[in-house]
């Protein structure tokens, strides 16, 4: 960074970054900026610079998101400018430094040979980020947590009428750690054997938890602050605060079946592929396709749709138990397969009205489960 910066006078405020790390900062806070909001100064990204570096801060007021930056600040003080318009500019912006100087409300951004000058509003009205700083306080390697979110997020509601089957519920308790998420036609769950040395209970909003995977980036560990309405995300070089989602996680320990009559073992890849070609022909309706379960060693795959025809592939397998059939959404089994890592799977059922439950072998402590449909 170049450090022969001439000092402006009558400023507000003057700072140089090296453009990438505020290209990064500007992506990690782009989907926390309003648009919609009735605070037209929520639409707004808030630049606040201090002797400690530059801050980079977005919020709806349901998440806040800051992004600690070093740089060279020759001016301290504060600025909040629209988030779209800095984040389209500074996006095709090309060099080695950026340097911002704010003076009487406009922020004027340079970087080589190019200059820009945003409309700014002052700071003082822009909503504080809470802290969390009572409460639970845990830390978690990032590959934990990714590999956490990745087992159960996917499995959300998206049917805001049941706010706690929107978010994941994750338990530390008694040296495990444990996430499920569920809307209510399928569940997923992972358990691990993870003493995070305190115990909590909490439902984290799924949107949340997407913006926790993006942002962490290659942050080697996560902190991660559980308050009384509140829960905050620690990383490398930002933070992230969010409401909890209040209420009741249901008792899902209940619909996990105690025993089964027929176990069947398959590749995972070739039932993904058998599943991904039967759906074409179940589209129109409710996208079921029949697993028919042979005493011989197969896993019949088939769709029928009277607009468009029917497929059946048969798909190798060990069978252990009575044979049988049973009728799933394609794209619910779908996705409990992609969300697995290993090369087979396990697939144990107890009827036809019965949920199927799939574990991956090899990844202990995950289970997926999926209610049939009618044949």
């Amino acid at each position: 960074m170049n450090e022969n910066i001439s000092i402006k006078e009558n400023v507000d405020i003057q700072v140089s970054l090296v453009l990438e790390k505020f290209k990064t900062a500007l992506v990690g806070v782009e989907r926390v900026v309003s648009s919609r909001s009735t605070l037209p100064i929520l639409n707004n990204v808030l630049i606040k610079a201090d002797k400690g570096g530059v801050e980079v801060v977005a919020t709806d007021l349901e998440i806040g998101v800051k992004f600690f930056l070093g740089g060279k600040v020759e001016k301290e003080g504060s600025i909040t400018v629209p988030g779209k318009t800095l984040i389209n500019l500074v996006n095709n912006l090309h060099g080695d430094t950026v340097n911002l100087v704010s003076k009487n409300n406009i922020l004027e951004v340079s970087c080589g040979e190019s200059r820009a000058d945003i409309n700014g509003v002052p700071a003082d009205d822009y909503p504080e980020i809470p802290q969390v700083e009572d409460g639970k306080q845990v830390k978690i390697k990032r590959e934990v947590l990714d590999g956490v979110l990745s087992a159960v997020d996917f499995a959300v509601s998206r049917d805001e009428s049941r706010p706690v089957l929107t978010g994941v519920y994750f338990v530390s308790k008694e040296g495990k750690l444990a996430a499920a998420a569920t809307d209510s036609y399928r569940l997923a769950e992972v358990v691990l054997d993870f003493n995070l040395g305190a115990e909590f209970e909490v439902i984290i909003p799924s949107r949340t938890l997407q913006e926790v995977r993006r942002i962490m980036g290659e942050s080697e560990e996560v902190e991660l602050k559980v308050g009384e309405n509140q829960v905050m995300f620690v990383f490398t070089n930002a933070s992230l605060v969010s409401r909890i989602i209040e209420g009741e996680y249901p008792p899902y320990k209940q619909i996990i079946p105690t025993s089964h009559n027929l176990s069947v073992e398959f590749d995972i890849q070739e039932l993904v592929d058998a599943l991904k070609t039967a759906s074409i022909f179940s589209l129109g309706g409710s996208n079921n396709v029949r697993l028919d379960v042979k005493a011989g060693g197969e896993i019949e795959v088939s769709s029928e749709s009277s607009q468009l025809g029917k497929f059946s592939a048969k798909v190798p397998a060990k069978v252990e138990g009575e044979p049988s059939d049973i009728t799933f959404n394609a794209r619910y089994v779908l996705d409990g397969l992609n969300s697995f890592d290993t090369v087979k799977c396990v697939m144990e059922l107890s009827g036809k009205t019965a949920p199927g439950v799939l574990r991956p072998m090899g990844s202990e402590g995950r289970l997926y489960i999926v209610m049939p449909l009618r044949s």
